[in-house]
Order: structure tokens, then C-alpha cells, then sequence
């Protein structure tokens, strides 16, 4: 497996109900992921799912950042 060496952030798209995983680095590929979220007229659903997609993107983004100490395993 190739290390990707990109350092990346989680932030909310300005346009769809998702989080996306971009890049941090100049001249890389900005976009990584995109975790999208289902939104209802029920607020503690759309919360829930929410939260969970919210968690999802942390976990791609930590999976990215931490690719040197995940690939040594």
C-alpha cells in the first residue's frame, strides 16, 4: 500500500447536506471525501444522522493525517 502523505481537514459542504474531506496541501487534490447526511423533518433524526456522518469524515480525515503510524502497523 502507497502512503499518501496528504494532511487533510473536515468541513461542511456550502452547498449539500454532507461533510467533506479536503486536502490542507497547495497544488494536491483538494476534495477526498464526501459523507453525505439525510435530512428529515424530524430534527432528532436529521441530528442523528447529522452527528454520525459528521463522525464518519473525522474518522477519513484521522485515517489520512495518521497514514504514516496506520501503514507501520
Amino acid at each position: 500500500m502507497k502512503n499518501p502523505k496528504i494532511k487533510t481537514r473536515v468541513v461542511h459542504s456550502q452547498t449539500k447536506s454532507a461533510w467533506n474531506v479536503v486536502g490542507e496541501s497547495l497544488g494536491c487534490k483538494y476534495k477526498i471525501a464526501r459523507v453525505p447526511y439525510f435530512v428529515t423533518e424530524d430534527d432528532v433524526i436529521s441530528e442523528r444522522n447529522r452527528k454520525e456522518a459528521l463522525e464518519h469524515a473525522e474518522f477519513i480525515s484521522y485515517c489520512f493525517n495518521k497514514s504514516d503510524q496506520i501503514i507501520g502497523l
